[in-house]
């Protein structure tokens, strides 16, 4: 890990002097860069997967380095294959080095995605949207489908299908203990149906799915219910942009007894506070926090989680990235809280390839280190 860590030191001071302050362009991924909404890139009105034509122009415009702009010249791509047709994908690969105090290291490549899109637009009312992913072994393949009305009266929306629940901050990294533990990310995707509408300087979605972790069929007759809102102001251009948001979770599901011998119903139930803040087009600032308590026979677990990130964009294509996680397992339990403080940064030479380096301090009790080391591939259209 120390040589990682050199080598990432290394890579980052070079970073800095080789290239020469410039104008800088938003990150898309996040929208607090340019205050504007997740709906104005994606496909999906709640942000993430594939991105629609806007999006693929401005990461064509603004995701690459000047120093690479005879390549980036050659890199342009228009995902629409007929008016009504688009595609998209990406695959990520991440190498990944972790140490255990007593235990020999981790170190890998790992093919994290591995995901095609196809989105078809029959009219300015109705979308279809079809993506298929990679098969880890032992974990079912990751893909979404849904039927979207769009278009509709206060920048309103209707989508039945399975996909992610809009709660929370959709970030990029699914490891992330609000995303992993609470979500059950990457994986997270229900079926089921999600409203929202979007006028102005307000969301807000609602939607009602099956439990998550059950097969195909959905043998359980309780339905989980996801909520989010949000609201955003701009001042002076969006060159001072504030997010504030909150979202609920209830899930009652089938599960066993605590003495096993028959199925009870239980409660899983989460709401959190999120903020977005966004500084001259330059800084972003995210937020969240979520609780969490499951109810059965058992007694109750109540967890807490904690989310910080800070980035910052040094130059166009190069940004600076560092993150903050807390978990709490159960609130009324002492000790059982661990942390990860991350930090790295993400460059896009040019458009359609990303790569990033995180080194992750990572704490789960006084006496053990598992410090983590990851480098990651992005290659997206």
């Amino acid at each position: 890990m120390n040589r990682k860590l050199q080598i990432f030191t290394i890579l980052f001071i070079g970073a800095v002097i080789l290239f020469q302050l410039n104008e800088l362009i938003a990150y898309p991924r996040f929208a607090a860069y340019t205050g504007e909404k997740c709906m104005d890139c994606h496909v999906n009105p709640t942000g993430g997967i594939m991105r629609n034509f806007a999006g693929s122009k401005y990461a064509e415009k603004n995701l690459n380095m000047d120093m690479f702009k005879k390549i980036a010249g050659k890199t342009k791509f228009d995902p629409r294959l007929t008016k009504a047709i688009s595609i998209g994908g990406d695959v990520r690969v991440a190498q990944v080095d972790n140490e255990v105090d007593g235990k020999s290291n981790y170190n890998s490549f790992l093919a994290m995605q591995g995901d095609a899109y196809l989105n078809v637009e029959l009219n300015k009312i109705v979308d279809v949207f079809v993506t298929s992913g990679i098969l880890i072994p032992g974990i079912e393949t990751r893909y979404e489908v849904y039927g979207m009305l769009h278009n509709l009266p206060a920048n309103g929306f209707f989508k039945v299908g399975r996909f992610k629940p809009n709660y929370g901050i959709r970030i990029v990294e699914h490891r992330a203990y609000q995303r992993q533990f609470l979500l059950g990310a990457p994986y997270e995707a229900n079926t089921g149906f999600e409203i929202g509408i979007s006028p102005e300087w307000f969301n807000f979605t609602a939607g009602l799915y099956n439990p998550p972790n059950l097969d195909f069929l959905g043998q359980d007759p309780h339905k989980m219910f996801v909520a989010s809102t949000d609201f955003n102001f701009g001042f002076d251009d969006n060159e001072f942009n504030v997010n504030v948001g909150g979202s609920f979770m209830n899930n009652p599901y089938n599960t066993q007894d605590s003495a096993f011998t028959q199925t009870i119903t239980g409660l899983r139930q989460a709401f959190g506070a999120n903020m977005r803040l966004g500084i001259m087009n330059r800084v972003a600032l995210l937020g969240e926090i979520d609780f969490e308590e499951t109810k059965t026979d058992f007694p109750m677990k109540r967890a807490l989680y904690w989310f910080g990130e800070l980035d910052v964009v040094v130059i166009k294509g190069l940004e600076l990235r560092a993150q903050y996680e807390s978990y709490d397992r159960n609130r009324d339990v002492e000790n059982d809280t661990r942390s990860r403080i991350s930090a790295g940064f993400a460059a896009f030479p040019f458009n359609g390839f990303e790569t990033d380096i995180m080194v992750r301090f990572v704490s789960e009790d006084a006496d053990l280190k598992n410090d983590e080391f990851q480098w990651n591939f992005h290659f997206y259209f």
